[in-house]
C-alpha cells in the first residue's frame, strides 16, 4: 500500500507526461514546448520562449512568395499606362480601389477564421459558405459603388461623370470578388491549419493584383463605351 496522500496520488496520475504530446512546431515527442502546453501553461510564456529563428523562417517564404506575386499590379499598370495617362484622375482613386477589396475582404477573413475556430463551419461547407459570402459581397459591392459615385463625381474637381461611372463600377466588382477571394483563400488554406496566419497576407496581395486589374480592365471598357456612344451621336 503507497504511502502517499490521495490527492498526491490524483496529481500524479493526472500530470501529462512530456512525450505525451507532440510539439506544433517541431513534430518531436520529447519536446519542453509541447510538455508546457499540455500543462496549460500561457500563451505569452511559449511566444517568448520561441526562438527567433524559428518565427523568421515561418514567415520569411510567406514575404518573399507575395512579394513575387504583389509584382505582378506592376505589370498591370504597365500594360495600362497609356490609359492611365489618358485618365490620369484613375491614379487617385487607384488605392481608394485597392483598399475597399481589402477592408472587405478582411472583414470577411476576420468572420471565418472565428468560426473555423468555434467549428461553426468548416472546409467542407466550402459551397454553402461561398455562396452566402458571394451574396454579401454583392449587396455590399452595389451598396459602396453607389456611395463611390457622389464621392467621385461630386467631390474630385478633376474627374467627370465617365469617370465617376468607371470608378463605382469597378468599386463594386472589387469588394464583390474580394469577398470570393478571402472565402477561397481561408478555406483551403485552413486544410494545412494555416488560415489564421497566412490568409490575411495572401488575401491582401491576390486583392491588391485583382483590385489593379479590374479597375483598368473596367475603366478601359467605359470610356471606349461612352466614346463609341459619342462618336455614333449624330452631330
Amino acid at each position: 500500500m503507497s504511502l502517499l496522500p490521495k490527492e498526491s496520488l490524483r496529481s500524479d496520475a493526472q500530470e501529462p507526461a512530456p512525450h505525451a504530446s507532440h510539439c506544433p512546431r517541431c513534430g518531436a515527442g520529447r519536446c519542453f514546448a509541447a510538455a508546457r502546453s499540455s500543462r496549460g501553461t500561457s500563451s505569452r510564456a511559449e511566444y517568448l520562449d520561441t526562438s527567433l529563428y524559428v518565427d523568421v523562417r515561418a514567415r520569411l517564404p510567406w514575404l518573399v512568395g507575395l512579394m513575387l506575386v504583389q509584382s505582378l499590379s506592376g505589370v498591370i499598370v504597365e500594360i495600362f499606362s497609356s490609359l492611365i495617362s489618358d485618365h490620369i484622375v484613375l491614379t487617385a482613386f487607384l488605392t481608394m480601389l485597392v483598399g475597399g477589396g481589402g477592408n472587405a475582404s478582411g472583414q470577411t477573413i476576420a468572420d471565418l477564421v472565428q468560426r473555423l475556430r468555434t467549428g461553426e463551419v468548416s472546409p467542407a461547407d466550402f459551397g454553402s459558405v461561398l455562396a452566402r459570402e458571394a451574396s454579401i459581397g454583392a449587396i455590399l459591392g452595389l451598396t459602396v459603388g453607389a456611395c463611390a459615385f457622389p464621392r467621385v463625381s461630386l467631390l474630385s474637381k478633376h474627374a467627370g461623370l465617365v469617370d465617376a461611372v468607371a470608378i463605382s463600377t469597378a468599386y463594386a466588382i472589387i469588394v464583390f470578388l474580394a469577398n470570393v477571394v478571402a472565402v477561397c483563400v481561408v478555406l483551403f488554406l485552413d486544410r494545412y491549419g494555416q488560415a489564421a496566419v497566412g490568409s490575411p497576407p495572401v488575401v491582401q496581395v491576390v486583392v491588391d493584383v485583382v483590385g489593379t486589374t479590374i479597375a483598368c480592365v473596367v475603366a478601359h471598357h467605359v470610356y471606349s463605351l461612352f466614346s463609341s456612344a459619342e462618336e455614333s451621336a449624330p452631330s
